[in-house]
């Protein structure tokens, strides 16, 4: 049995507040069965259920070490009203509070596990939200314009974030914004972690000047979604003369910035306008999140064809699985036969699950296709294969091969083309 005595927390203020109360507890525990009946303090075995339903309590709750602390405020209490303790009693409670400590530490390992998941579950779900609606808006302005404007909002954002300066970007962006959405002043304020603001880009007839104290601005910051100017607020406007205030998030939920809208046409003042705005604030922090990270080179598989976003990847979800035990699967498939390749284009395009990732790799006469299975187990990455398989019915074992593993074996993948690449 592996004995699991320090929670992680113990460094940390909350370890503090969990040995204060595993010493009160058990001292008042303790204090109480002696004045209620001395006899109950000198055996704690006269009243197991009790005693073992204390460090029970404690163990589970706050972890190993705190249980023993307990017991042993437990013992030194005994000694210190009789002058003496059964010493069997004691290391039998020792022996049930290792035990607790096994299972706070398992459920804690598995509430963390499923936290760690919720929130990538909830970062890849917020880059689909952004790309899907930034596409939608893009294909609403095509719509509109598209002889005078004939490229994508969405286009435009992809190429902005990789070849301009934060100014630049946002000054293009606002004037974008000008002929999509008749907007007439604005000002972008990125924010510190302290939630200060580090610097402000005043857009078109801007006049702002960032105040925290602000309604609007306070509002914005706190709760992370975007302020509107109500119609009963509007007296409101002499105080803050601002429209609208939109948080502009990264894809882990941190605020960046603070999108601050001045003036805007009345008529396209609206609030599916303004979430359009929003969105696409978002999704240009998306891709430059990205870009900046558009020269990764994963330690786990390190070959320079491979696209930069799925080496990111790759290390994200490493790191989840070596730190919370979140697990992922790999899949390599590997065919010298043109018409797998083929099959295997259609295959990632139209009939994979949102979340899954493929990256395609050639080399000297083989394809090799990388499919990443985020939350996955290796059970769950035995009916890709199948699925996989009954795609290529048509085809014979031989002229294509399947390899199955686990995130935390990654480096398999990478030897597996390594050797191919010698052998041929």
């Amino acid at each position: 049995m592996r004995l699991h005595l320090l929670p992680e927390e113990f460094s940390h203020n909350r370890g503090m507040v969990a040995l204060a109360e595993s010493v009160l507890i058990s001292f008042i525990f303790i204090t109480a069965l002696y004045f209620f009946n001395r006899d109950i303090a000198i055996h704690l075995d006269s009243y197991h259920d009790l005693s073992l339903l204390v460090l029970a309590v404690i163990t589970l709750y706050n972890g190993t070490i705190f249980g023993i602390v307990s017991l042993a405020v437990m013992a030194v209490g005994i000694y210190f009203f009789t002058l003496e303790y059964d010493l069997k009693t004691l290391l039998s409670y020792l022996i049930f509070v290792l035990l607790f400590g096994e299972f706070h530490f398992h459920f804690k390992r598995q509430r963390v596990s499923d936290r760690e998941e919720k929130h990538y579950l909830k970062a890849k779900f917020r880059e689909l939200s952004n790309a899907f609606f930034a596409l939608k808006v893009s294909h609403d302005q095509l719509e509109k314009g598209y002889l005078l404007k004939p490229v994508t909002l969405r286009s435009l954002i992809i190429d902005l974030s990789a070849n301009m300066q934060r100014d630049d970007i946002y000054r293009h962006l606002f004037e974008t914004f000008q002929e999509a959405f008749s907007l007439q002043a604005a000002c972008y304020c990125r924010l510190e972690e302290e939630k200060r603001v580090h610097e402000t880009i005043p857009l078109g007839e801007s006049s702002f000047t960032f105040d925290p104290e602000m309604e609007m601005v306070a509002q914005c910051i706190e709760t992370k979604k975007p302020v509107f100017l109500a119609e009963n607020k509007m007296e409101m406007i002499e105080k803050e003369p601002i429209l609208a205030v939109l948080p502009v998030l990264d894809i882990h939920n941190r605020l960046l910035g603070l999108y601050i809208i001045e003036k805007m046409d009345f008529l396209e003042f609206n609030m599916d306008n303004i979430l359009k705005i929003q969105i696409l604030l978002e999704y240009l922090a998306q891709e430059r999140f990205y870009h900046q990270r558009a020269s990764h080179t994963s330690s786990l598989m390190n070959i320079a064809q491979i696209d930069a976003r799925f080496q990111f990847e790759i290390d994200r979800l490493h790191t989840m699985y070596r730190r919370f035990g979140v697990h992922s699967a790999v899949v390599l498939l590997q065919t010298t036969n043109p018409a797998v390749s083929l099959i295997m284009e259609n295959f990632k395009t139209s009939k994979m699950r949102l979340l899954d990732m493929v990256t395609t790799y050639q080399e000297k006469g083989a394809y090799f296709f990388i499919f990443l299975l985020p939350l996955e187990r290796v059970s769950g990455a035995v009916s890709f294969r199948q699925r996989l398989e009954r795609e290529l019915e048509g085809f014979t074992a031989k002229e294509y091969r399947i390899l199955v593993t686990e995130i935390e074996k990654i480096e398999t993948i990478q030897q597996w083309i390594k050797r191919y690449e010698k052998t041929h």
